[in-house]
Protein backbone atom coordinates (compact mmCIF):
# COMPACT_ATOMS: atom_id res chain seq x y z
CA UNK A 1 0.00 0.00 0.00
CA UNK A 2 2.92 2.28 0.59
CA UNK A 3 4.31 2.17 -2.94
CA UNK A 4 0.69 2.48 -4.26
CA UNK A 5 0.51 6.05 -2.27
CA UNK A 6 4.27 6.69 -3.56
CA UNK A 7 3.52 5.90 -7.24
CA UNK A 8 0.31 8.01 -7.12
CA UNK A 9 2.21 11.17 -5.22
CA UNK A 10 5.16 11.37 -7.76
CA UNK A 11 2.53 10.75 -10.56
CA UNK A 12 1.92 14.32 -12.18
CA UNK A 13 -0.32 14.66 -15.19
CA UNK A 14 1.12 17.75 -17.61
CA UNK A 15 -1.83 19.98 -18.76
CA UNK A 16 -1.46 22.52 -21.74
CA UNK A 17 -1.19 26.06 -20.54
CA UNK A 18 -1.12 27.99 -23.78
CA UNK A 19 -3.21 27.67 -26.85
CA UNK A 20 -1.63 25.15 -29.88
CA UNK A 21 -2.48 23.95 -33.02
CA UNK A 22 -3.04 20.62 -31.84
CA UNK A 23 -4.89 17.51 -33.85
CA UNK A 24 -4.97 15.57 -30.99
CA UNK A 25 -7.17 16.26 -27.41
CA UNK A 26 -9.79 14.89 -25.43
CA UNK A 27 -12.67 16.50 -25.37
CA UNK A 28 -15.09 16.91 -22.11
CA UNK A 29 -15.18 12.90 -21.84
CA UNK A 30 -13.04 10.10 -21.89
CA UNK A 31 -15.07 8.84 -24.87
CA UNK A 32 -14.55 12.14 -27.12
CA UNK A 33 -11.15 11.62 -27.96
CA UNK A 34 -9.55 12.49 -31.86
CA UNK A 35 -5.77 12.37 -32.74
CA UNK A 36 -6.63 12.93 -36.76
CA UNK A 37 -7.09 15.32 -38.78
CA UNK A 38 -10.89 13.81 -39.72
CA UNK A 39 -11.64 13.58 -35.94
CA UNK A 40 -10.50 17.34 -35.51
CA UNK A 41 -12.62 18.01 -38.05
CA UNK A 42 -15.40 16.44 -36.59
CA UNK A 43 -14.89 17.61 -33.16
CA UNK A 44 -14.81 21.21 -33.97
CA UNK A 45 -18.42 20.87 -36.67
CA UNK A 46 -19.99 19.57 -33.14
CA UNK A 47 -18.46 21.94 -30.96
CA UNK A 48 -19.54 24.77 -33.22
CA UNK A 49 -23.60 23.50 -33.47
CA UNK A 50 -23.11 23.16 -29.54
CA UNK A 51 -22.13 26.82 -29.45
CA UNK A 52 -24.41 27.93 -31.85
CA UNK A 53 -27.16 25.94 -30.31
CA UNK A 54 -26.14 27.86 -27.13
CA UNK A 55 -27.16 31.22 -28.59
CA UNK A 56 -30.34 29.69 -29.61
CA UNK A 57 -31.29 28.56 -26.74
CA UNK A 58 -30.55 32.44 -25.54
CA UNK A 59 -32.62 34.16 -28.12
CA UNK A 60 -35.74 31.27 -27.65
CA UNK A 61 -35.40 31.92 -23.51
CA UNK A 62 -36.08 35.56 -24.48
CA UNK A 63 -39.12 34.75 -27.03
CA UNK A 64 -40.54 32.86 -24.28
CA UNK A 65 -40.26 35.50 -21.59
CA UNK A 66 -41.18 38.27 -24.00
CA UNK A 67 -44.46 35.93 -24.67
CA UNK A 68 -45.18 35.42 -21.12
CA UNK A 69 -45.24 39.29 -20.37
CA UNK A 70 -46.96 40.08 -23.08
CA UNK A 71 -49.72 37.20 -22.24
CA UNK A 72 -50.04 38.87 -18.84
CA UNK A 73 -50.18 42.46 -19.89
CA UNK A 74 -52.90 41.53 -22.19
CA UNK A 75 -54.78 40.17 -19.61
CA UNK A 76 -54.95 43.60 -18.00
CA UNK A 77 -57.76 45.70 -18.50
CA UNK A 78 -58.03 49.15 -20.13
CA UNK A 79 -58.33 51.21 -16.52
CA UNK A 80 -56.97 47.94 -14.92
CA UNK A 81 -53.46 49.10 -13.23
CA UNK A 82 -53.29 45.90 -11.27
CA UNK A 83 -50.67 43.44 -12.28
CA UNK A 84 -51.57 39.83 -12.98
CA UNK A 85 -50.00 37.47 -10.10
CA UNK A 86 -47.22 35.15 -11.57
CA UNK A 87 -46.85 31.77 -9.46
CA UNK A 88 -43.72 30.42 -9.49
CA UNK A 89 -45.32 26.99 -10.33
CA UNK A 90 -46.70 28.24 -13.68
CA UNK A 91 -45.77 26.19 -16.61
CA UNK A 92 -43.84 29.42 -17.99
CA UNK A 93 -41.50 29.33 -14.71
CA UNK A 94 -40.79 25.92 -14.91
CA UNK A 95 -39.98 25.87 -18.40
CA UNK A 96 -37.58 28.78 -18.25
CA UNK A 97 -36.78 27.22 -15.37
CA UNK A 98 -35.48 23.57 -17.28
CA UNK A 99 -33.99 25.79 -20.11
CA UNK A 100 -31.89 27.91 -17.40
CA UNK A 101 -30.64 24.46 -16.62
CA UNK A 102 -29.78 23.46 -20.11
CA UNK A 103 -28.23 26.74 -21.17
CA UNK A 104 -25.78 26.62 -17.42
CA UNK A 105 -24.59 23.22 -18.76
CA UNK A 106 -24.09 24.04 -22.39
CA UNK A 107 -22.10 27.15 -21.02
CA UNK A 108 -19.93 25.47 -19.10
CA UNK A 109 -19.10 22.62 -21.47
CA UNK A 110 -18.50 25.57 -24.06
CA UNK A 111 -15.95 27.03 -21.60
CA UNK A 112 -14.60 23.63 -20.77
CA UNK A 113 -13.89 23.15 -24.70
CA UNK A 114 -12.23 26.23 -24.68
CA UNK A 115 -9.95 25.43 -21.74
CA UNK A 116 -8.51 22.52 -23.43
CA UNK A 117 -5.98 25.51 -24.70
CA UNK A 118 -6.53 23.21 -28.58
CA UNK A 119 -6.54 26.54 -30.65
CA UNK A 120 -8.66 24.73 -32.92
CA UNK A 121 -11.42 23.95 -30.66
CA UNK A 122 -11.43 27.59 -29.30
CA UNK A 123 -12.16 28.57 -32.58
CA UNK A 124 -14.99 26.36 -33.03
CA UNK A 125 -16.43 27.85 -30.04
CA UNK A 126 -15.37 31.51 -30.99
CA UNK A 127 -17.21 31.08 -34.32
CA UNK A 128 -20.31 29.15 -33.26
CA UNK A 129 -21.37 31.73 -30.69
CA UNK A 130 -20.40 34.89 -33.33
CA UNK A 131 -22.92 32.94 -35.93
CA UNK A 132 -25.57 32.29 -33.23
CA UNK A 133 -25.63 35.86 -32.40
CA UNK A 134 -25.35 36.66 -36.06
CA UNK A 135 -28.69 34.70 -36.52
CA UNK A 136 -30.64 34.99 -33.42
CA UNK A 137 -29.11 38.16 -31.77
CA UNK A 138 -29.75 40.72 -34.44
CA UNK A 139 -33.34 41.88 -32.97
CA UNK A 140 -31.92 43.33 -29.66
CA UNK A 141 -35.31 43.83 -29.11
CA UNK A 142 -36.09 40.07 -28.28
CA UNK A 143 -32.37 39.31 -27.09
CA UNK A 144 -32.46 40.49 -23.19
CA UNK A 145 -31.47 37.53 -21.85
CA UNK A 146 -28.15 37.48 -19.26
CA UNK A 147 -25.46 37.70 -21.73
CA UNK A 148 -22.92 36.66 -19.86
CA UNK A 149 -20.67 33.56 -20.96
CA UNK A 150 -20.48 30.56 -18.89
CA UNK A 151 -23.50 31.47 -16.56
Amino acid sequence: MDMDMDMDMNMTMTMAMTFEFSKSATVLFKFWKFSTIGGLIGSMVGIFILAFAYEALKFYRGYLKDRAISIRQGNKGAGDARFTQVSIMSKSHLIQTLLQAVQVIVSYFLMLIFMTYNAWLALAVVFGLVAGYFVFGWNSATNNVNDDHCS
